[in-house]
């Protein structure tokens, strides 16, 4: 997190505690607010598991609270990505739901919070959109409740409110002795943190909301990779990622497996430089690729995107925050989750174009990438979008905010 800098007296730091799914890209989503609370000085503590407390505070910097076991497991995966196989996106949702708000995840971190707080209680918790024990936590104990949007708010956990989040909440309010889930989401009633300009989404958003612009997230190990140095400049720079969480699924590696191949296959006939973000287990597959594709088991994004002409990308929200930020253009293959919403958005908005991963061909992608080199519009479109993002405040507002939350003051 780099230097703190005190900016306030004792007396005004606020105890904000932080809870997320243990997946990185889901601390990705938030991890900026956590340095700008910090960075003021206020007392930032964010909740994981044991074996990844020492690997985040390495790797990020942050604060963290030890609260046991990890909550996902080699079962979690074999559910959730087994529904998607068998049953599409929208399975792939409501299993995902149904995990998260269970007993072993959602009751789990709520009763482990409720421990911390009779040794340090905090003033406010801040959690991820698919994170609901420390919605259930601050309910519990009466304090204020932040959501910050990661992706799948409106996409997957409002949409299945009704059917899958309610229920769920509702037998763990119970057992903490807690009326009912509301009809509409609880994690909505005191503030809704969004990363994103309203020309993308949130627009018409009805509950307390917040805007900040996006900040390039970095982990303290990232830099540069060196072979930027050796690319020819005269093709353009085509940057690969199909996210963190699908492509790193034991269950769903073979079809992982052939996705990657009909995106190699038209990568080998367009003329320009790849970089490839390629995890460790498929290394060996695709060993014999051409020298203008380079592939690395993980890419600096934050550091990368700005300096690429083409982003292929699975359209999470994080992904998308970064490609509007940098004002790269983007072809987008997305999975669950809130990534066909995103794709259908960017689509909408002529900032890429969308290719459905279950039936995508080598000349799907290959036609896409030449269409998006070819035509500048699709980077103006982009760099319109940016400028919209820019005009966002800076996430240090954050900070006056929840003070008014935590005081009972209305958020403007």
């Amino acid at each position: 997190m780099g230097g703190t800098s005190m900016t306030i007296d004792a007396d005004d730091r606020m105890r904000v505690l932080v809870t997320i799914n243990p997946i990185e890209s889901h601390f990705r989503g938030l991890v900026t607010l956590v340095e700008a609370l910090s960075g003021l000085g206020h007392d930032v503590r964010v909740v994981v598991p044991d074996k990844w407390a020492t690997w985040l505070h390495d790797k990020y910097g942050v604060r963290t609270v030890d609260i046991g076991p990890s909550w996902l497991d080699p079962e979690f995966d074999t559910v959730v990505f087994g529904a998607l196989l068998e049953g599409g996106a929208a399975a792939f949702d409501r299993a995902l739901m149904t995990e998260f708000t269970s007993a072993r995840v959602a009751g789990y971190v709520a009763d482990k919070v409720l421990e911390l707080s009779e040794r340090w209680r905090p003033d406010v918790i801040v959690h991820e959109c698919t994170e609901f024990g420390g919605y259930l936590a601050a309910e519990a104990l009466g304090i204020p409740h932040v959501v910050v949007d990661i992706g799948p708010l409106e996409a997957v956990v409002q949409r299945l409110h009704q059917e899958v989040v309610r229920p769920g909440l509702t037998a763990l309010r119970s057992r903490l002795g807690l009326g009912p889930e509301p009809p509409t989401p609880g994690i909505l009633r005191h503030l809704t943190v969004s990363l994103t300009p309203a020309e993308f989404n949130h627009a018409d958003f009805d509950a307390p909301l917040v805007r900040y612009g996006h900040e390039l997230p970095a982990r303290h190990d990232e830099r540069l990779p060196s072979i930027f140095t050796q690319l020819p400049e005269d093709r353009p720079i085509v940057y690969l990622s199909m996210g963190s969480i699908g492509p790193r699924s034991t269950r769903f590696m073979l079809r992982s497996t052939e996705i990657y191949g009909e995106i190699f296959a038209a990568l080998s006939q367009l003329e320009c430089s790849v970089l490839a973000a390629l995890p460790t287990q498929y290394q060996d597959i695709f060993r014999s690729l051409p020298p203008h594709i380079h592939t690395m088991s993980r890419v600096p994004q934050s550091l990368v995107l700005e300096k690429v002409d083409l982003f292929i990308t699975h359209g999470g929200l994080n992904s998308i925050r970064d490609t509007i930020t940098c004002g790269v253009p983007q072809v987008l293959l997305p999975f669950f989750a809130d990534h066909p919403g995103n794709a259908l958005r960017c689509e909408k908005l002529g900032t890429g174009i969308r290719i459905d991963p279950d039936t995508v061909t080598q000349p799907d992608v290959q036609t896409a990438c030449e269409q998006i080199l070819a035509d500048t519009s699709y980077r103006q479109a982009t760099r319109e979008l940016q400028r919209h993002m820019r005009a966002l405040p800076r996430q240090t507002a954050f900070a006056g905010d929840l003070r008014r939350l935590i005081g009972g003051a209305d958020v403007e």
